[in-house]
């Protein structure tokens, strides 16, 4: 190989290696944005699942009134 043909391949390194960078770059931006998603979601998710749990008790408690209530009607007053 001649200079000419190294300064060729050098310089066609050069830009492959460029273009790599950039592509890692906005690989690992998106990642990051996916990560900033998942945050978010699993929040979301953590806050369904306690109003989940605030709903069963208040069903339970209102099946334990109604069960009372069947038992001891004199009790009520609805």
């Amino acid at each position: 190989m001649n200079k000419y043909e190294l300064k060729y391949l050098l310089e066609t390194l050069i830009s492959s290696n460029d273009r790599l960078t950039d592509v890692a770059g906005k690989q690992t931006t998106h990642i990051a944005e996916l990560w900033t998603e998942i945050g978010l979601k699993n929040e979301k998710i953590n806050k369904l699942t306690n109003k989940i749990y605030e709903l069963q008790d208040v069903i339970k408690s209102q099946r334990t009134k109604d069960m009372q209530e069947f038992f001891n009607p004199d009790r009520f007053d609805n």
